[in-house]
């Protein structure tokens, strides 16, 4: 028979059984890590919306949209009550079979935008939307006197 001493520190330690009744979950994936890898369970499709990147410089605010392999046909763009919502569907067909997926996704536009002079492009994938500021919202220089 072989004796081990016991420390006084180890006789604090939670059991693995009693920390899985506190964190039951722990080791399961949540569910942005699930929707990051939509792709992984659902071939085809590239996540849950599109990437989009968004900036300004003194005369327009740019947002651009992630659309590869989508024909200018299938995109929408609308902008209502300051937001702006860009819509793609896109179709696959492999000999008989055909599939197809929609993807939306929506950003706030600030105050101020001319929704008259806004442009959309799409060239080589990615849709480039263009919203002017309105005249009132572009920085001035005010001289001194």
């Amino acid at each position: 028979m072989k004796l081990i001493r016991s420390t006084p520190s180890s006789l604090g330690r939670v059991s693995d059984f009693d920390e899985w009744f506190r964190h039951p979950f722990a080791g399961l994936p949540s569910l942005g890590q699930f929707f990051n890898n939509l792709s992984e369970v659902f071939p085809g499709v590239p996540g849950d919306r599109l990437a989009v990147d968004v900036h300004e410089d003194k005369d327009n605010y740019y947002a651009s949209f992630e659309v590869p392999g989508v024909k200018k046909d299938d995109v929408k763009i609308e902008l209502n009550n300051g937001l702006l919502t860009v819509s793609a569907e896109k179709r696959e067909k492999n000999g008989d079979n055909e599939s197809s997926f929609s993807l939306t996704r929506s950003v706030s536009v600030p105050d101020g935008v001319s929704a008259d002079g806004i442009a959309a492009k799409l060239e080589d994938g990615i849709l480039n939307v263009t919203l002017p500021k309105a005249e009132n919202r572009k920085p001035r220089t005010i001289a001194l006197s």
